[in-house]
C-alpha cells in the first residue's frame, strides 16, 4: 500500500473514531521528548554549572588567565554537547506514534495498523468483504480505550549520581544571593581580566565623597594610588555620610568606559581626556547602599554607604528676652543640630485685635551661633521702638533653619516690646500723631492738620530747618495719598523727626552704628572675603566715630542745662576709653582676615553688649595723643602695609601672575617700608636708650625679603615676609604692654572716657582684669580669667610659628611650599 493510500486510511480513521488523532499527537509528543531530553542533558549540565559559577560570582576570583581558561573549556564543551545532541537525536514517526500508542493502551495485535491496512487482491465477494467488515468493527472496538502515558526519557540510567538536582539548587542558591546584581555578575564573568597580557595599562581609580558644605566636615579619600592618603574604615563597617553627599570617581588609565553603580542605579563614567574618565553625583537617598566601580566587567573598588538622613533643628529661649538700657529687645536662645543651624529668626506676633496696627508677624534676623556648632548659644539686640506695636504685649517664637532647610521653632514667650520714652514736649507730640496715624489711618486729614501746628511754632523745637521739613512733608504726603505705603513712609518719617528733636544727630548715629554692626556680623556669618570685610570695618569705625561725636555733643548740651557741681563724677576705674574702643576694633579686623572668624563674631558680639550698655555720661577733654602712642600708631601703620603688601605677593603668587616688573615694583615697596621701620626704631632709640630685638628681627626679615623679590624668588620672600609680620606684631604688643599706667597712674592723658555700669576691676569686655604684679586674676566664681589672650590665638601664633619654620627648610618642591603657603593663608 502507497504512502498516499496509507495517509488517506489514518484520516478516514481519524474522523471515524473521535479522540484518535489527539491521542496519536500526544504520543509523538512524548517519543519527541524521549529523544530530546537525553540528548539535550549534557548542553543543560554544561550550562548550568556555568550559570551557578557565574551567580556566586567566582569567575572574577580566578586569575585572568584562568578566568579566560574556564572560558574557552566551557565554550568546547557547550559546543560538543550541541553536537553529541545533533547527531543522535532522531524525530519519531506517525508510525512509530501509533505504536507507543498501542503499547501505552496494552492491545496487542496491533489494532490502529489494522484500521489503516486494506485487503489485498481484487477480490470482492461478498465472504471476503463481510470477514473484513468484521475485523474492522473487532479494531474500532479495541483503539476506544487508547491512552498515552508519561514520556520515560530515562535520564537517571544517564546521571545515576543525580548532579542535574545538585545543579539545580546551585543555581537556586545563587539566585537568592545574587538579588538584582546577577546581571552585573555575568558581565564580570564573561570578562576576564587580561591586562597583563595586553598593551593597556592598569587602570587606577580615585574616590572622593564630599558632605554638604553646610557640615563643615571634610571631604574623605576612599581610594587612591597614593595608599597612605585613604581614609580607611574598619573591615565590615559602613563608610558613614549625610544625604547630600556628592561622589566623585576618577579612573585612568584601562581599557573600557568606567560604571559607577550606587545599589540599583548605574552611571558611566563620562571621559575627562585621553584615558581617563570621571563622574560627579549626589547621595540624595537615605539608607545602606553598595558603591561599586566597575571597568570592563572588573571591579576596582566596592564599598558599602550608610547615607544618614539629616534631623531638623531644636531651638529654645536661652533666657527670656529682656530690654538694654537703650531700649533695645535682647534675644538670647540656644540651639541643637546634628551639623549646626544657618539660620536664626524670631516671629513676633502682634496682640490680638490690634486693628489696623499689623496682622503679619514681624520677623527679626537673628545672628546664628558662632562657629556653627552642633550645640551653639547666640544672642542679638534689636531697636524694635520705631515699630507700632512697641509699648503693647506681644509673643515671639524662634526659628531655626539648618542647611538643607528644615526649620526648628521653640514655644511662644510673652513679652512687652520696649518703648522709646521721649522727654521733648514737640517729640511727645510727633510720636502722639505717629501712634494715632497707626490706629487710625482714615483720619489722616486730621492728623496733617496737627502736624501743620507743630510745624508752625519753630521756636519750640529750636528752629531746626530738618524738623520742619520733616513735619511739612509727612503733612504733603497724608493729604494727597492715603495709600498703605504712604502711611507707612510718614511713619518712618515722623519717628525719625521726634529723635531728632530728642537727641539731635545722637539717635540717628546710633540707628547707622546699629546698621553697621548688623552688615557685618552678617558678612562674617557668611564668610566674606577680605576686601568686604576691610569695607565694612571702615564702615564700623566711622559710625562709631559718628556716635561717639554725637554723643558727646548731646552730653554737652546736657551740661549746659545741669548744675555741674552736682553732677556724678566719673570713676576712672570704671571707664571706657576711646583707645580702648579703637583697640577691640583693631584686634576684630586681625581676626577677621587672619582667618578666625569665629573670633572675629564674638568680639563683635561683645562690642555690640558694651555699646548697648553705655550710660550717657561726659566725655573728658581730649587732649593730643602722647609720643609713645605716636610711635605705636606709626607701627600699626608699618603692620598694616606689611600686611598688604604679603597679601599682595601671595595672590599673584596663587594666580600665577608673576611679572619681573611687578617683582621689583614689590621689591621698592618693601624697601620704602624698611626704611620707614629703621626710622621709627631710631626715634625709639632716641627716647627710651634701647630697641627691641623684636624690631630688629623684623628689619632682617624684611631685607631678606627685598632681596627674594629682587630675584624673582616669591616663596622665598613670602617666608620672609611672614617672619617680618611676625616679628613686628610681638613688638607692638611688647610697646603696647609697656605703655599701660601703673598702679595708682590712673587713665594716661589724654584718654576720654564714657562710664561703663558696675565695671569696678574688669576690662572692657566685662572680664575681671589682671592684677598689676603679673599674677593671674580670678573671676567672682573662682575661675581664672586671662584677658591677655585666648587659648586660640596662642595656638594659631604656634601653627603660624611651625609653618614658617617649614618653609625656611632647603630641598622643598614647589607643590609642598604652595601647600604650606595655602595654610599659613588659613591662619
Amino acid at each position: 500500500m502507497t504512502e498516499s493510500v496509507r495517509k488517506n486510511a489514518r484520516n478516514r480513521l481519524m474522523t471515524r473514531i473521535p479522540g484518535v488523532g489527539r491521542r496519536l499527537m500526544l504520543a509523538r509528543l512524548a517519543l519527541l521528548w524521549e529523544a530530546l531530553w537525553p540528548n539535550l542533558w549534557p548542553i543543560l549540565g554544561v550550562a548550568g554549572i556555568f550559570a551557578a559559577l557565574v551567580l556566586f560570582d567566582v569567575l572574577p576570583l580566578l586569575p585572568g588567565w584562568l578566568h579566560a581558561l574556564v572560558l574557552v573549556v566551557n565554550a568546547i564543551a557547550l559546543l560538543w554537547a550541541l553536537w553529541v545532541a545533533v547527531r543522535d537525536i532522531r524525530l519519531p514517526r506517525t508510525a512509530d506514534a501509533e505504536r507507543r500508542l498501542e503499547q501505552d493502551s496494552g492491545i496487542d495485535h496491533r489494532p490502529l495498523t489494522a484500521l489503516i491496512d486494506m485487503p489485498t487482491g481484487n477480490d470482492q465477494d461478498p465472504g471476503t468483504v463481510a470477514l473484513w467488515q468484521i475485523h474492522l468493527a473487532r479494531a474500532v472496538a479495541t483503539v476506544k480505550n487508547l491512552r498515552v502515558r508519561l514520556p520515560r526519557p530515562g535520564l537517571a540510567r544517564r546521571d545515576p549520581h543525580a548532579l542535574r538536582l545538585a545543579i539545580g539548587i546551585a543555581i537556586i542558591i545563587g539566585v537568592t544571593l545574587a538579588g538584582g546584581d546577577a546581571e552585573r555578575r555575568l558581565v564580570r564573568a564573561v570578562t576576564p581580566d587580561l591586562q597583563g597580557f595586553t598593551s593597556a595599562p592598569a587602570a587606577s581609580l580615585e574616590m572622593w565623597v564630599t558632605p554638604p558644605s553646610y557640615t563643615d566636615l571634610p571631604p574623605r579619600l576612599l581610594a587612591s594610588a597614593d595608599l597612605a592618603a585613604i581614609d580607611t574604615t574598619a573591615p565590615g563597617v559602613a563608610v558613614e555620610v549625610p544625604v547630600g553627599s556628592r561622589l566623585l570617581a576618577l579612573v585612568n588609565k584601562g581599557s573600557g568606559t568606567p560604571k559607577l553603580i550606587i545599589g540599583e542605579t548605574t552611571n558611566d563614567l563620562e571621559a575627562a581626556g585621553e584615558g581617563a574618565w570621571r563622574v560627579d553625583v549626589p547621595l540624595d537617598e537615605a539608607g545602606i547602599r553598595t558603591v561599586t566601580v566597575v571597568q570592563s566587567g572588573k571591579t576596582l573598588g566596592s564599598w558599602a554607604f550608610d547615607i544618614a538622613q539629616d534631623q531638623a533643628p531644636e531651638i529654645t529661649f536661652a533666657d527670656p528676652p529682656e530690654v538694654s538700657r537703650r531700649s533695645s529687645l535682647r534675644i538670647a536662645y540656644r540651639t541643637l543640630d546634628d551639623y549646626g543651624v544657618v539660620s536664626v529668626h524670631a516671629e513676633i506676633f502682634g496682640p490680638s485685635g490690634a486693628g489696623t496696627i499689623g496682622s503679619k508677624p514681624l520677623t527679626v534676623d537673628l545672628p546664628p551661633p558662632i562657629g556653627n556648632p552642633r550645640d551653639g548659644e547666640g544672642a542679638s539686640f534689636s531697636d524694635l521702638t520705631a515699630h507700632p506695636w512697641a509699648g503693647l504685649d506681644v509673643s515671639v517664637q524662634l526659628v531655626a533653619t539648618d542647611g538643607p532647610g528644615q526649620e526648628g521653632r521653640s514655644d511662644r514667650l510673652s513679652v512687652k516690646l520696649p518703648e522709646r520714652v521721649f522727654n521733648h514736649p514737640v517729640a511727645r507730640a510727633i510720636i502722639a500723631q505717629r501712634r494715632a496715624l497707626s490706629l487710625a489711618s482714615n483720619q489722616r486729614l486730621r492728623i496733617a492738620r496737627e502736624l501743620h501746628g507743630i510745624a508752625a511754632r519753630p521756636d519750640q523745637y529750636g528752629n531746626d530747618t530738618t524738623v520742619f521739613l520733616g513735619l511739612m512733608s509727612a503733612r504733603s504726603r497724608l493729604v494727597h495719598n492715603g495709600e498703605a505705603d504712604a502711611i507707612e513712609s510718614v511713619q518712618l518719617l515722623l519717628w525719625e523727626t521726634a529723635l531728632r528733636v530728642e537727641d539731635g544727630t545722637l539717635s540717628l548715629a546710633e540707628r547707622d552704628l546699629r546698621e553697621a554692626q548688623q552688615r557685618l556680623q552678617e558678612a562674617l556669618t557668611r564668610d566674606a572675603d577680605e576686601t568686604e570685610i576691610a569695607q565694612l570695618m571702615e564702615e564700623l569705625r566711622e559710625a562709631l566715630d559718628r556716635f561717639l561725636q554725637a554723643l558727646a555733643e548731646n552730653l554737652q548740651q546736657q551740661l549746659q542745662n545741669l548744675d555741674t557741681a552736682n553732677l556724678p563724677q566719673a570713676d576712672p576705674n570704671n571707664t571706657i576709653d576711646n583707645e580702648t574702643l579703637q583697640q577691640i576694633l583693631d584686634e576684630l579686623e586681625q581676626r577677621a582676615r587672619s582667618g578666625d572668624r569665629e573670633a572675629a563674631q564674638q568680639l563683635l558680639s561683645e562690642l555690640q553688649q558694651l555699646l548697648e550698655n553705655l550710660q550717657n555720661q561726659p566725655l573728658a577733654n581730649q587732649q593730643q595723643p602722647s609720643e609713645g602712642e605716636e610711635m605705636l600708631r606709626e607701627l600699626q601703620n608699618i603692620v598694616r602695609r606689611q600686611q598688604e603688601l604679603y597679601d599682595q605677593t601671595f595672590r599673584r603668587r596663587q594666580q600665577g601672575a608673576e611679572t619681573p616688573e611687578q617683582s621689583a615694583a614689590d621689591a621698592a615697596e618693601q624697601n620704602a617700608l624698611r626704611r620707614q621701620l629703621g626710622e621709627l626704631m631710631r626715634m625709639l632709640g632716641e627716647r627710651t636708650g634701647q630697641i627691641p630685638q623684636n624690631l630688629g628681627d623684623a628689619e632682617r626679615a624684611m631685607r631678606d625679603a627685598e632681596g627674594a623679590l629682587s630675584q624673582g624668588q616669591t616663596p622665598s620672600a613670602l617666608s620672609s615676609q611672614a617672619q617680618a609680620l611676625e616679628e613686628l606684631r610681638q613688638a607692638g604688643r611688647s610697646m603696647a604692654s609697656q605703655m599701660q599706667p601703673g598702679p595708682g597712674q590712673g587713665l594716661a592723658p589724654g584718654q576720654g572716657f564714657m562710664q561703663m555700669p558696675g565695671q569696678n576691676d574688669r576690662d572692657p569686655l566685662g572680664r575681671r582684669l589682671r592684677p598689676r604684679d603679673g599674677s593671674e586674676g580670678f573671676a567672682t566664681d573662682g575661675r581664672r580669667q586671662n584677658i591677655e589672650g585666648t587659648v586660640g590665638a596662642e595656638r594659631v601664633l604656634e601653627i603660624q610659628k611651625a609653618l614658617r619654620e617649614r618653609l625656611r627648610e632647603q630641598g622643598r618642591s614647589p607643590t609642598e611650599i604652595e601647600y604650606f603657603l595655602r595654610l599659613l593663608r588659613r591662619f
